[in-house]
């Protein structure tokens, strides 16, 4: 476990910020007072007498190169108490490999740079990330899975490792892709050190393997329980193919059919292949109800369970009306959105009504962005407009919660609860706000979005940057076999992040009666807080791609 420090006060990004970008640091009050009491230059004995200044410092040569007056941030609850934040959006810095710390009061921020090109190595590890997580290829999990509830065994192979542990998840993975082939799109011109359709492809070719020949998709392969913390090579268990299921057959249509088009050119046959096999599990989806997932008795691993797939339905069928330009699937998407919008929501049932969603267990983001991205189809149509107009109201109207969410936050967080992977979800969300700002140029929404990513790298109050491997202050206990078992760290891993339910035993233990925004702790028992996850990963790539590449 790592002990949690205050070794700096001040809270950066830790990576740093471009030259002309909105730029801030933060002090807890409780801290100002703490060290404005030890410096007899500040206010004495009265910090509330006392200027307020910080500056901003050139590392190598102590040299003062900008100043400026902190001001206030009243208490939230997420972060449990008062703040005060350093504006330094004026000072463009200098040279591109300069670095430079905040000082208020003699208390020294961690050291950022002020550059261009400050996300190009977080980028590529982030994405990296994923080639290390491979599985098969003749090292790990290469034998036969026995299909669940029979005698059948089937070869499959490849494909990333979910998490902590060596699952594979369709859901899991269907998210993921799309946030990839989302975040290529943004970054197909301006960055190739890294060949993010080649990764996907390889997430693709197992999930080719995971349909059955009427077209449903095996809901998962992993083993019956989760092994210690080993190698992958070093699980021997019994790999099982759990049941099909409904979210798992959709999502699998849904992305499939989106990913098509990005082959089409390169390799027309893969290109074909997928469509090909997106239609079969329409197919099977339209002559069958709903099969939701639950994990077999025996088996042990993560569920990746959902009680409502009116949106993994319709993000097949929105994904699969962009691809053949069919009309059946447009009117069946919309079919299943105007009965959702119909729905009255209700307290502690947050799939009632209708969202715009990107979480592995909430894609309707997913196929609304496709559609809108298509809307010469929609325009098409009779009541072309009024349709396109429906389809933009849900994420003006929900950028707006999420903005103003992030306005009203110490540290511009766009989540007023924190759970489970809270770290992705910030990204999920801004997802929202990324889209809004493209159907509107909104400013506001642009830049609550970055304020985010600075969240993420360091401007919080535990003063972490929640990649493995970054910034000065990083996971290094994470919930990852991989990394734990080898004693090396996997770089560019994202951590969950603050879970205010406090859903492990170690959690519990260590803390209670934290702030939301401090229910964290680098330590490996911490699974709901310190574990990882490729569509945490993903998430965060696509809006880091979307800002600055």
């Amino acid at each position: 476990m790592q002990v949690m420090k205050r070794e700096a006060e001040i809270y950066v990004n830790q990576i740093g910020y471009l030259p002309d970008e909105n730029k801030y640091a933060y002090i807890s009050r409780s801290d100002y007072e703490e060290v404005c009491g030890k410096n007899e230059s500040c206010g004495q004995k009265n910090p509330d007498s006392a200027k307020k200044e910080f500056s901003v410092v050139e590392k190598e040569s102590g040299k003062i190169l900008y100043t400026g007056t902190l001001k206030e941030k009243p208490e939230d609850r997420a972060s449990g108490e008062a703040y005060y934040y350093a504006d330094f959006s004026d000072f463009k810095g200098l040279e591109e490999n300069q670095l430079f710390y905040i000082e208020i009061s003699g208390a020294k921020s961690f050291a950022f740079r002020i550059a261009r090109n400050i996300y190009d190595s977080l980028y590529f590890s982030t994405l990296n990330f994923f080639k290390l997580s491979r599985c098969g290829q003749g090292v790990c999990h290469t034998g036969k899975a026995l299909v669940y509830g029979s005698q059948e065994k089937k070869d499959v192979q490849g494909g990333w490792h979910d998490a902590g542990d060596y699952g594979r998840y369709i859901v899991a993975g269907a998210k993921t892709v799309m946030d990839l082939l989302l975040a290529y799109e943004c970054s197909k011109n301006t960055f190739r050190a890294f060949d993010i359709l080649d990764e996907v492809r390889f997430e693709l070719e197992w999930m080719l393997q995971m349909q059955r020949e009427d077209g449903a998709v095996y809901h998962k392969i992993s083993c019956y329980h989760f092994c210690a913390f080993i190698n992958p090579e070093d699980e021997k268990d019994e790999i099982v193919l759990a049941p099909v299921s409904t979210s798992a057959t959709a999502d699998f249509a849904g992305t499939l059919a989106y990913a098509a088009s990005y082959y089409k050119a390169s390799d027309p046959a893969f290109s074909e292949k997928l469509l090909k096999a997106a239609l079969l599990a329409q197919s099977y989806l339209d002559c069958h109800e709903d099969e939701l997932y639950t994990n077999p008795p025996e088996i042990k691993t993560g569920g990746y369970g959902d009680r409502d797939v009116s949106d993994e339905r319709y993000f097949a069928l929105a994904s699969l009306f962009a691809a053949t330009k069919k009309s059946e699937y447009f009117e069946k998407a919309m079919e299943i959105r105007r009965n959702k919008e119909a729905e009255v929501p209700v307290e502690g049932e947050p799939w009632r009504g209708w969202h715009e969603s990107y979480g592995w267990g909430s894609v309707s983001g997913y196929g609304t962005e496709i559609l809108l991205k298509n809307q010469d189809l929609i325009l098409q149509r009779q009541n072309g407009k009024e349709l396109l107009e429906d389809l933009k109201s849900y994420y003006l109207k929900e950028a707006e919660v999420f903005l103003n969410t992030s306005k009203n936050s110490v540290f511009g967080t766009d989540l007023s609860h924190f759970s489970w992977g809270s770290n992705g979800a910030v990204c999920d969300a801004a997802h929202v706000m990324l889209v809004a700002y493209s159907l509107t140029g909104k400013k506001d929404l642009y830049e609550a979005c970055k304020r985010q990513i600075s969240y993420i790298l360091g401007c919080n109050p535990l003063n972490f940057c929640y990649i493995s491997g970054f910034g000065s202050k990083n996971p290094v206990q994470p919930h990852h076999r991989p990394s734990i078992a080898s004693g090396k760290i996997m770089p560019g891993m994202l951590a969950g992040g603050p879970c205010e339910w406090l859903a492990d035993d170690f959690a519990k233990k260590k803390l209670q009666n934290r702030s939301p925004l401090k229910c964290y702790i680098d330590a490996v028992p911490s699974y709901s807080t310190n574990e990882i996850a490729i569509y945490w990963n993903s998430a965060f790539i696509y809006l880091l791609a979307t800002l600055y590449f």
